[in-house]
């Protein structure tokens, strides 16, 4: 199956994240949403513009949660007057709209024939989120940083996917015990952090066996660590686990 969703990675790392994509609806155009606005406003509009996205024509931005690396544009996409949706936490310091507020599951509308249902994830910044954004045509499941998440989302019949797969365990693994030798604290803290915040790619294995993935055309992982994961390994992985094509997202931009 060809990938039908526009969807673009314009920053995946934990320097920054943000993604756009087009969602189809049966008698509108596609619904264009921001997801994630982790980089600077300016670098989002010059990749965007390079990518042919206009700004004025987006319909939504949304964030799962008030890391840096997430929502350090948020006042910008609210001074633009773009819809920007958000926790609590997030929308208060940028000022967003109070009616613009996420919370776990409680569906709300983005756009017209656009719905969005939030559920929690364990990650270690407040009411961190994942989505389920459903239109009248296309369902899109989206989970960014997060260890795991327990909600139940057996009902949906997924199109696309776009997940976090951050580490390989063992590699990760391997590095903490050798920092752990080396009495190398700093990096002990970094990889316990890492371990109780971010999704392994078994993680990510598990969690999509557990979804009704038989109408998937595309899953794409985000967030891989510069030192702990390979693109291709992660991509194979995931491709036999579920038999549908894979695309890993570029720390700068772009997908392989």
């Amino acid at each position: 199956m060809s990938v039908l969703m526009k969807f673009i990675c314009l920053a995946s790392s934990s320097a920054g994240n943000c993604y756009y994509v087009e969602i189809e609806r049966v008698n509108l155009p596609p619904v264009k949403l921001m997801l994630e606005v982790g980089i600077p406003f300016k670098e989002i509009m010059y990749k965007g513009l390079n990518q042919g996205i206009k700004m004025s024509e987006i319909d939504a931005a949304v964030v799962t949660h008030g890391h840096g690396d997430h929502c350090c544009a948020a006042k910008d996409f609210v001074s633009h007057r773009i819809p920007f949706y958000a926790n609590e936490d997030v929308l208060s310091k940028c000022g967003g709209n109070p009616k613009n507020r996420l919370i776990h599951n409680e569906m709300r509308y983005l756009a017209k024939d656009t719905l969005i249902i939030p559920f929690n994830v364990e990650h270690d910044a407040p009411n961190s989120l994942g989505f389920v954004i459903c239109t009248d045509k296309e369902t899109l499941l989206f989970v960014n940083d997060c260890k795991f998440f327990k909600a139940d989302l057996s009902d949906y019949k997924f199109d696309y996917v776009c997940i976090e797969a951050n580490y390989d365990g063992q590699q990760m693994h391997f590095a903490y015990e050798d920092a752990k030798q080396k009495n190398d604290y700093q990096n002990i803290a970094r990889y316990e952090r890492l371990f109780d915040s971010h999704m392994s790619l078994a993680h990510c294995r598990d969690h999509l066996k557990k979804l009704n993935l038989s109408q998937c055309k595309a899953i794409f992982l985000m967030h891989l660590s510069d030192r702990h994961a390979n693109e291709n390994k992660f991509k194979e992985t995931i491709f036999e686990a579920t038999g549908i094509n894979t695309y890993v997202c570029k720390k700068n931009g772009g997908i392989v």
